[in-house]
């Protein structure tokens, strides 16, 4: 699954790249460099930590484990005796009972059984009018360990199985049924809460209950926190063990930057603009706001920004006379803005420690604030120039640009720095006229919260 998972990163990756380098093969080189950096470092994570595992004759054994800090429940472990060690050891369910790291996370083996005829429908699990039970031996993730036991079981293309275990009895899949009704002539989705008659039989000894019970809605979190209130009821403490309560992990930074800046106007009638290649420099300042998701390690994020942006790109275009190269006329133009952008990435981590390098992906909208574009016409029979102030494209000016992000960058301790590649619409607004604004950042942030 690791694999799949990098190829589905690198080839989402691959095809913005592609997008990106159209009309701009001087990236080439800067984007395979990236891509290459991130299949090396995403197939190299191993993060050993000191945690235990019981064999299924009763012994404990203490090792250090790579914790990979599942988001998917594990098919094996790795383990080895010391950190200096590098002979690693495979163990599955046949070879363990359960295993507990030193970051708080605990997985138990245990043979269940699981509703397999599902399909999934958008956001929708669908099971079947007839339900088909398969028993399968797994680790397990406990969530509480007590006179009542709490369980999920997280598998590839399946949905999210919470399982609940009263003392001395067998784990129980809870099940929030999704099947498809059909009558007079139309089908409709309906949702069956079959969990909360299972919680209900299983926790009669504790009236106080009830009312909680049918309303508890169908995620780990407040199973977690009913099963902790049960065990409160029924033995006076919340449980044995209790996992770490995972939670939203939100951060703000303070931005700022420096860019080179490419725009190439296409299809304009006039040769001073769609001849020209403007080049230029601008910067940038704003705050970003980082949602940092639970597993996994921190690997991925979700991040706002809200930014001020100034560039200022300049061109020059001489038209010759066919007769004679002594009469010309010569057009500088400036495109000269500033602009508030609102940027949504997705981050994607590939190391946890030391120096942290990420990539990001995303999309920018971004709103023309101020325009003091401008061209200047000079003609050598004419001893000063014709400026003419005012965006040489006129009323052809779209307020509104959207475009494509792709960075990568690292964070140490409160500082982040990034290399941004941005490619835009620009801000032609004319049918058949297309403006492409290219941008290389270097960007700077300091985590402020």
């Amino acid at each position: 699954m690791k694999i799949l998972r990098l190829n589905l990163i690198t080839g989402f990756t691959s095809i913005l790249i592609l997008l990106y380098i159209h009309n701009n093969p001087f990236m080439k080189t800067t984007l395979t460099l990236i891509l290459l950096l991130t299949c090396t470092l995403a197939f190299g994570q191993k993060k050993f930590v000191a945690g235990q595992y019981v064999t299924h004759q009763g012994g404990t054994v203490q090792v250090h484990i790579n914790d990979q800090n599942w988001k998917r429940s594990p098919t094996f472990i790795e383990v080895k005796q010391d950190l200096v060690s590098s002979n690693t050891q495979r163990l599955g369910v046949g070879e363990i009972k359960s295993f507990v790291l030193a970051s708080g996370d605990r997985y138990e083996v245990h043979v269940v059984d699981k509703e397999k005829s599902v399909t999934k429908v958008g956001s929708n699990y669908i099971y079947d009018s007839q339900s088909s039970i398969v028993r399968d031996t797994v680790f397990l993730r406990a969530l509480v360990k007590g006179r009542m036991s709490l369980y999920t079981l997280n598998e590839p293309d399946a949905q999210e199985r919470i399982y609940i275990q009263k003392e001395g009895e067998a784990p129980v899949e809870l099940v929030y049924r999704s099947i498809i009704k059909r009558a007079g002539g139309k089908s409709g989705l309906v949702k069956l809460p079959v969990y909360r008659g299972m919680l209900t039989a299983r926790m009669t000894d504790c009236q106080d209950l009830i009312n909680k019970i049918s309303k508890v809605a169908f995620k780990p979190s407040a199973l977690k926190s009913l099963v902790q209130d049960y065990n409160m009821c029924a033995s006076g403490n919340e449980g044995d063990y209790v996992a770490a309560e995972e939670k939203i992990k939100f951060n703000v930074y303070a931005l700022g930057s420096v860019s080179y800046t490419s725009l190439n106007i296409h299809g304009h009638p006039n040769k001073a603009l769609s001849e020209t290649d403007f080049t230029g420099m601008g910067y940038t300042f704003g705050s970003s706001f980082v949602a940092t998701l639970p597993r996994s390690r921190g690997k991925y994020a979700l991040i706002g920004e809200l930014l001020y942006k100034a560039y200022r790109t300049e061109g020059t275009f001489q038209h010759v006379n066919t007769h004679t190269e002594q009469v010309y006329t010569e057009y500088t133009t400036t495109f000269e803005m500033s602009q508030m952008a609102i940027n949504v990435l997705g981050r994607y981590r590939l190391l946890d420690k030391g120096i942290q390098p990420y990539i990001n992906l995303g999309i920018s909208n971004s709103f023309i604030l101020n325009d003091k574009s401008r061209q200047l016409v000079y003609t050598p029979s004419s001893s000063t120039g014709n400026n003419k102030e005012g965006n040489p494209m006129a009323s052809s000016i779209r307020k509104h640009e959207q475009a494509l992000l792709l960075g990568i960058g690292g964070e140490w301790k409160n500082v982040q720095t990034e290399i941004r590649l941005e490619t835009g619409n620009g801000f032609s607004a004319t049918e058949g006229v297309k403006t492409v604004n290219n941008t290389v950042t270097v960007l700077l942030g300091y985590k402020i919260k």
